[in-house]
């Protein structure tokens, strides 16, 4: 199975991946040996993996970015963000690219254990993923970049050239183009299947014209049309290529549109399937160490459960045998006070080898406690001579009342790890459940209305609301339609809502609506849980500013009457919905969320950050099988701070 990129599959993704020059970098994330470069590019949002000694090309498989950046992210965010990309260029023939970025260079060297190094402009090391020395160059900060000896370019290399190296060694034709062109295996074995020469052949032992053969081959091949595939091998993933190979025959194969796509795919589901073993690992390790302490809290209970009977049946003996206790009590009392408790001790020896009854119950003495221990009904039990008869007793009902208590703790305790007990295995029994393709929201073209926020009404209608005084402007001036209904909250700055088909639709759009008008206001980060928002008909909506005043952008006058809702409840619900065939993540209030969906997630204003309100109710997301990403829940949640009130599902 492949674990890394040839020089071969670099060539192909670099020529690929030059649309994405000129595109911006937003972001960069760094985790262990991936490095993320988050860029706007003329067709959106692309994100870029460069994953040292291994892989580099587009990718939809988005990893959780680490609570904390290291400080290599850091460094990389200081001089490649707000950059644009001038050049994504291969090194030779090397599998080594270049990412240059506003006078800056990233290499990825995807040899080996591989590096990622950041270049100055002066072709300096500003920082690396590792730092390492060798013999003929230094990886060290400061210290000028040198790429490793290079290898010959089977693109370059002329006739001439081609036959000395095949010559330089006697070893196998397959060996000689591995090594000496630096293609790799799978590739040396494809060209003499190709040129119809068996691999294992030593080179001496072949001709001019054979050889001649070889590099013609070499050459057509790497210019070869690319026709991207995932080969599989026994219903598994064996190997991803930029072109078809004859040596993989009538394999089963899935092609691709691009090349970053198909490797995408391949190392994507690695990396997925090996997140969620490890997952699942955590998993097991937690439900070791919860059956560890539910064992070791099934013995407290047991000892507690033990205590409650054993003092309660000690308290009862002594009542059941009330006459012979209190004459014990009595006859003990005046011994010790008439010969002090050493004699006393001495005395009960003395009855015990004489077969004395009284001193045969005698199984302790304890001078500093005044009690003396005997056996009753085959149970010992410690009376104390300083206490009546009852409140010996008293003392063993203190105790197992105590016990009782502890037992009544320890059962509570017992009984909540017993339920995370069964939360995890249901977690575990779950994701073994779950199929390797990991239900996520595919990259696509965003239909209209996803460049406001927007939510389906319990009625079917559309919402739409401004996220900002542009998309305020652009919802007003274009998607305003005589249909339509206007909503806005009595809030300053709230955002305009459009309801399309408005005065087809009934009282339950015209709340959710309004609702949605206060709860996407600032009345949510304000924290308060009720305003007040009207609507109106699309004609009394208009730029047309009273005399003296100017409207600025996304700022609109309403003339007329105004149909008022009073203290709408500041609460919306996140769920996943389906509209018009694709899935949506979408955050609107919740009766019309409850009518798309039988999941979902209510939020309300409260002083949890947004960024970690996000992290939790992506977590929920994925518990039920959704592959979100935290910016498109961020980006449907209100402005400011909130808290989850319920989950429902």
């Amino acid at each position: 199975m492949k674990e890394e990129m040839s020089s071969v599959d670099i060539r192909y993704v670099v020529r690929e991946l030059q649309s994405l020059v000129g595109s911006r970098v937003d972001k960069v994330y760094h985790d262990g040996n991936e490095i993320r470069i988050k860029l706007r590019s003329r067709e959106g949002r692309a994100d870029l993996i460069l994953e040292a000694g291994r892989r580099f090309h587009l990718t939809t498989y988005i990893k959780e970015a680490p609570k904390r950046p290291s400080s290599f992210t850091m460094l990389l965010r200081k001089h490649l963000s707000g950059g644009f990309i001038d050049a994504i260029e291969q090194h030779d023939f090397d599998r080594i690219i270049k990412v240059k970025v506003g006078g800056y260079t990233l290499i990825g060297e995807l040899f080996r254990r591989g590096n990622v190094i950041l270049l100055d402009p002066d072709g300096r090391i500003v920082a690396a993923l590792r730092y390492e020395e060798y013999r003929d160059r230094r990886i060290m900060p400061k210290a000028e970049y040198h790429f490793p000896p290079a290898r010959e370019n089977p693109l370059d290399v002329s006739w001439e050239r081609f036959l000395e190296l095949m010559h330089e060694e006697d070893v196998e034709l397959v060996r000689a183009l591995a090594r000496k062109l630096n293609m790799g295996g799978t590739y040396a074995e494809e060209i003499a299947l190709r040129a119809n020469i068996n691999k294992t052949k030593p080179v001496s032992e072949l001709s001019d014209e054979e050889l001649h053969g070889v590099f013609e081959t070499m050459r057509a091949t790497f210019n070869e049309e690319p026709r991207p595939n995932i080969v599989y091998m026994d219903g598994k993933m064996y190997d991803v290529v930029p072109i078809e190979l004859k040596r993989y025959g009538e394999l089963e194969k899935r092609y691709f549109p691009s090349f970053s796509e198909a490797l995408d795919e391949y190392f994507g589901r690695i990396v997925v399937e090996r997140a969620r073993a490890e997952q699942t690992k955590e998993l097991e390790d937690k439900k070791r160490g919860l059956l560890m302490t539910l064992r070791k809290q099934g013995e407290l209970l047991r000892k507690f459960e033990e205590g409650t009977k054993e003092n309660q049946e000690i308290g009862d003996l002594i009542y059941a045998n009330f006459a012979l206790v209190e004459h014990l009590l009595e006859e003990f009392r005046k011994a010790t006070e008439t010969l002090g408790w050493e004699e006393f001790k001495r005395r009960i020896e003395e009855g015990k080898n004489a077969g004395n009854r009284v001193a045969m119950m005698v199984r302790g003495v304890n001078p500093k406690e005044k009690s003396v221990t005997v056996e009753l009904d085959g149970k010992r039990v410690k009376l104390y001579l300083n206490r009546s008869i009852g409140e010996n007793a008293e003392l063993y009902y203190e105790k197992s009342k105590k016990f009782r208590h502890k037992r009544e703790g320890a059962l509570k305790a017992y009984e909540d790890t017993k339920s995370k007990l069964d939360e995890v295995e249901k977690l575990i029994e779950e994701e073994s459940k779950k199929a390797l393709s990991v239900k996520k929201i595919e990259r696509r073209k965003k239909k209209w209305f996803e460049k406001f926020r927007w939510f389906v009404s319990s009625e079917g209608f559309l919402v739409l609301a401004g996220k900002d005084a542009s998309t305020n402007e652009i919802l007003v001036k274009r998607y305003l339609g005589e249909g339509d209904l206007y909503c806005h909250a009595d809030v300053y700055g709230a955002p305009h809502v459009v309801i399309k088909d408005g005065k087809k639709a009934g009282g339950d759009t015209l709340l959710e609506a309004c609702q949605f008008a206060v709860s996407m206001s600032r009345a949510w980060g304000r924290g308060l849980y009720s305003a007040d928002a009207y609507w109106a008909n699309p004609d009394q909506v208009t730029k047309q500013a009273p005399s003296g005043e100017y409207m600025g952008k996304g700022a609109f006058m309403v003339y007329g009457k105004r149909n008022w809702m009073r203290g709408l409840s500041i609460k919306l619900a996140v769920g996943i919905i389906n509209y018009e065939g694709e899935d949506y993540v979408v955050c609107a209030p919740q009766k019309a969320v409850k009518s798309h969906t039988d999941r979902y997630i209510v939020v309300r204003p409260g002083s949890l950050k947004k960024s970690e309100l996000v992290k939790r109710i992506k977590g929920i997301l994925g518990k039920w099988g959704y592959n979100i990403r935290e910016e498109d829940v961020m980006s449907v949640l209100p402005p400011g701070n909130g808290e989850i009130a319920e989950i429902v599902g």
